[in-house]
């Protein structure tokens, strides 16, 4: 079966326009257009006419970069179909030209310059797409372990590739005086659901294991939609309890109650139940419990927990942590549908309240 393609997310435009003056600019500012730091993707920046410089920065979007070369020409076409659709739905003029860059880490053993010249084709693939919609490509930049190269004019950047700067020059410190904030590390932003270690992770491991076992030996003797119903109320006492205990007091559900919510969690229904649900303070603190408590060899638990957590997070206007975590719901397990969709919402600047009404709506619909 193919694999979903992933969401592309367009960020806002710069409060004030960013202008370019060449490559090392765009390079420059990159990490103030994102809410997150762009890792393994590709970053599609518009670029409108200004004179005197190489253009006005425009809206942005940032997309993971395949996995395999099979997936290029598949993989561009979507990304340079949802750009244009973006600009469309939002009713904007689309850009004169854009600038591609691929941000990549380099494989085990691979030199940076080695991660250049393999993600070439791609490189290509991607103009191909944006040239068939009359979109042309001003330049296309590989940038791996602090060094970037020049697709389309190799001979203005080095062989070994030019060093990203690390210190701030007039035109990062031109978009910080306009309002723009730096990009988010993902890997600062994970550590806030990361799961437990040591004595911790071993003791959530031994009570989602018998969580596990206790659901198979009901499952056993009991038919599926009896068992089934029986778990959705179970679980549903369980975090209405465990909502008001966080409230009242802040104290999280301890092991026992920690596995069964997160088992309990894989039914749609429940985890629809957990979406509506109104503390969202009190329901932010669980869903970080829950996924820290995600831990191996259970990890295919996650997504829904992860899910939960990106949506509270987004609720709260933490974007950044809600799209790592909803990220990091889909790359558990590509095809979890809720995850993709909230992703898709926050990245094409849908309200976060209307997605709660609409929640809120179902969840009244079946009776919660």
């Amino acid at each position: 079966m193919p694999m979903p393609m992933p969401p592309v997310s367009p960020e806002p435009t710069p409060p004030q326009p960013v202008m370019l003056r060449g490559l090392a600019d765009l390079v420059e500012v990159l990490p103030f257009l994102l809410d997150v730091e762009p890792v393994n993707s590709l970053v599609v920046a518009g670029l409108y006419a200004t004179p005197g410089t190489h253009g006005r920065l425009g809206t942005s979007a940032r997309v993971d970069l395949p996995a395999s070369g099979g997936d290029f020409d598949d993989a561009a076409r979507h990304i340079a179909d949802e750009y244009v659709h973006v600009h469309r739905r939002r009713g904007d003029s689309l850009p004169q030209q854009v600038v591609l860059c691929l941000c990549a880490t380099p494989s085990t053993g691979e030199q940076p310059q080695e991660t250049m010249r393999r993600l070439a084709p791609l490189a290509n693939a991607y103009r191909t797409a944006f040239h068939r919609h009359g979109l042309p490509v001003w330049d296309m930049v590989c940038i791996a372990q602090g060094r970037y190269w020049s697709y389309n004019r190799p001979e203005s950047v080095p062989p070994e590739g030019a060093e990203v700067s690390g210190q701030p020059g007039p035109v990062s410190v031109a978009a910080v005086a306009n309002g723009a904030v730096r990009a988010a590390d993902p890997a600062v932003v994970a550590r806030a659901f990361a799961p437990v270690t040591g004595r911790a992770a071993r003791r959530a491991a031994k009570a989602l294991g018998r969580a596990v076992a206790a659901l198979n030996n009901r499952a056993a003797r009991t038919p599926f939609p009896v068992l089934a119903g029986q778990l959705h109320l179970e679980t549903r006492a369980l975090i209405e309890r465990s909502l008001a205990r966080i409230a009242r007091t802040g104290e999280l559900p301890g092991p026992r109650d920690t596995a069964r919510l997160i088992a309990g969690l894989k039914d749609r229904r429940t985890r629809d139940f957990a979406l509506a649900c109104d503390d969202h303070q009190s329901a932010h603190r669980l869903w970080q419990h829950l996924a820290r408590h995600c831990v191996a060899p259970h990890e295919d638990f996650a997504p829904p927990v992860l899910t939960l957590y990106g949506w509270t997070s987004w609720l709260q206007g933490d974007t950044p942590s809600a799209k790592v975590a909803f990220h990091a719901a889909i790359s558990t397990d590509p095809a979890y549908k809720m995850a993709s969709y909230l992703h898709t919402e926050l990245a094409q600047g849908a309200s976060a309240e209307r997605a709660a009404a609409i929640f809120r709506e179902a969840a009244a619909e079946m009776g919660y």
